[in-house]
């Protein structure tokens, strides 16, 4: 893709991004707490003891955003979006250059899969449209993968380098990979490897010493990120399996006749066994109790769409066979017969995210309604929603420690926020034993045991510290 191109490309999908906004702009839990952490490190007051786990890019990213207050949040999506538009673009861009020298109806045949199988990308735990709504990092992640990829293929080795050393600040998976082509690069390129140096030196410097700083505990984030797992076997076969899926079935059969038919150190391999390393990378970390999560095998499952789109090429542009001729109409039939679900899942992606920014909007006219003063009064505030304690904490301009989650009726004293995920017995408990607040819509706002007028209760003299989840799930 010429510069051009690519600017052109980049501006219609700002511009898209930003009439998406009118339609909806809510982030989802991670992204509040990285604006949170944005807006605390601009004033060098990082707290990151409490929250999901630590990632470098997107703190850096909402760091100069949270100067523009009220707007951060928009202004974070449109990042977010934009980057889940250009990767479509991308994707197909890289298919049709993976294909040079074929006709052009086989290389717009690829362009269309490689998009076409990244806008459909299967994830059962968090859409994938969803992703790109809601402000998650994956989106980002994968821009900035498949940028590298294509930068990397034009011969651009110091833009390849930075866009995989950002991408290496989103995802622990990127490290093995982008180490290989570190070491590649720097066997080739002399001139290179002050770059090299510098790379290997800050991202692993970015993702521990701000966390450490800011938390006591260089380990915090992998502690956070870890979760309750059922055997190793188990999981590293159900993130394998997760990784399969996310594609197009199509793809992988396609992708296997690209590798097939390219040549010994060809592009095309290369990038096979880089995707196949990944998804390895990740169910191995599942194995060892880290999520392994279906969007995190995000960048590889477009890379397969990739490949499989320069499979279809190639396979378009065949001498004409009988069994080609069948082999293309299976892989038709195959891709045919998930489409609709899969196209489903994109205007239920919107829908989910008004709904969720609705029910945030009512939220955020109830904390303002009720008042900063009253909320925070007796120490720390407390909600039955989780996933809303970080937008509470950007809302209230406090740190996510501020901010604690209960599942059941609690003796402690304070102001309590409940939500749509509140069961039967907080609500009838606190019905009895609390003075309510105010309301709107579906939240409930009431105090406990906290007196009217009155010193504050410091947060440190609250209850013990209750931390968050390590990513929304919705």
């Amino acid at each position: 893709m010429t510069k051009r191109n690519l600017a052109i490309s980049a501006s219609a999908c700002m511009a898209l991004a930003a009439a998406s906004l009118l339609i909806t702009a809510e982030p989802v839990y991670d992204a509040w707490a990285w604006l949170v952490w944005g807006r605390e490190l601009a004033h060098l007051q990082l707290d990151t003891s409490s929250g999901p786990s630590w990632k470098p890019l997107p703190v850096l990213l909402a760091t100069p955003l949270s100067l523009a207050g009220d707007a951060a949040p928009a202004l974070w999506l449109l990042i977010v979006r934009a980057s889940w538009l250009l990767a479509l673009v991308l994707a197909g861009a890289l298919a049709h250059q993976l294909t040079a020298g074929l006709d052009r109806p086989p290389r717009i045949a690829a362009a269309a899969f490689a998009a076409l199988s990244l806008a459909l990308l299967a994830d059962d735990v968090t859409l994938w449209a969803r992703q790109g709504a809601a402000g998650m990092s994956e989106p980002l992640l994968v821009v900035l993968v498949l940028g590298a990829v294509a930068a990397a293929l034009d011969g651009h080795s110091r833009v390849a380098l930075a866009l995989g050393a950002l991408a290496a600040l989103v995802r622990p998976e990127v490290w093995p990979l982008l180490g290989a082509y570190g070491i590649w690069r720097w066997r080739e390129e002399p001139a290179l490897r002050p770059w090299l140096a510098g790379v290997a030196v800050a991202v692993p410097a970015l993702w521990i010493v701000p966390d450490l700083l800011a938390s006591g505990g260089a380990a915090n984030a992998a502690e956070r990120a870890r979760r309750d797992s059922g055997t190793p076997a188990h999981d590293l076969l159900e993130a394998v399996g997760r990784g399969a899926a996310m594609p197009l079935l199509a793809a992988w059969p396609l992708a296997l006749l690209a590798a097939a038919r390219a040549r010994e150190r060809d592009p095309v391999r290369v990038l096979a066994a880089g995707a196949l390393a990944w998804i390895a990378i990740v169910s191995v970390m599942a194995a060892g109790g880290f999520p392994g999560l279906p969007r995190f095998m995000a960048p590889a499952a477009a890379v397969a769409g990739v490949l499989g789109g320069a499979g279809l090429a190639m396979l378009l542009a065949a001498p004409r066979s009988r069994p080609a001729t069948w082999l293309l109409a299976l892989l038709a039939i195959a891709t045919l017969v998930q489409l609709p679900a899969r196209a489903e899942r994109l205007p239920r992606s919107m829908t989910i995210t008004a709904r969720i920014a609705h029910e945030h909007d009512r939220l955020a006219e109830l904390t303002q309604r009720v008042g900063r003063e009253r909320l925070l009064r007796c120490g720390r505030l407390a909600t039955s929603d989780v996933l809303v304690r970080t937008a509470l904490a950007w809302e209230l301009g406090v740190p996510l420690g501020r901010i604690v989650s209960f599942g059941v009726p609690s003796a402690r004293s304070g102001a309590f926020v409940i939500g749509p995920q509140a069961t039967p017995l907080v609500r009838s408990y606190l019905r009895g034993h609390a003075d309510l607040l105010g309301s709107n819509g579906e939240w409930r706002v009431y105090s406990v045991g906290c007196p009217p007028t009155g010193a504050a209760i410091s947060s440190s003299s609250a209850s013990p510290r209750i931390t968050g989840v390590s990513g929304a799930l919705r």
